[in-house]
C-alpha cells in the first residue's frame, strides 16, 4: 500500500466535472484507490461516493492505493489532480 496527501488546487474542488474525469482515470488501474477527506472514505471509482465527500478547494486528501499497480496508480493520480490546478 502507498499513500500520499495532496492539496486541491482546483477552484472548482472534486465537484462533478473534475471528479468525473478523476474517477475516469482511477479505473484504468486494478488497484484499490481510496480518497480520505476530514476523516471520511471513499472509493476513487465511485462517483458518487466520491461527490459525497464535498472535496474543495485548498483542502488536503489522502490518496491509499493497494494493489499490484499501486505504485503506478498514484503517481498519475497525483499528476493527474495537479494538472487540475486551474
Amino acid at each position: 500500500m502507498v499513500a500520499e496527501k495532496i492539496l486541491i488546487h482546483n477552484p472548482t474542488g472534486l465537484h462533478t466535472r473534475p471528479a468525473k474525469n478523476l474517477v475516469g482515470e482511477a479505473k484504468k488501474f486494478e488497484s484499490d484507490i481510496t480518497v480520505i477527506f476530514k476523516g471520511k472514505r471513499a472509493n476513487l471509482k465511485s462517483l458518487i461516493k466520491v461527490l459525497k465527500l464535498g472535496i474543495s478547494q485548498n483542502n488536503f486528501i489522502e490518496l491509499l492505493c493497494d494493489g499490484p499497480d499501486e505504485q503506478e496508480a498514484l503517481a498519475h493520480l497525483k499528476n493527474f489532480i495537479l494538472a487540475m490546478e486551474g
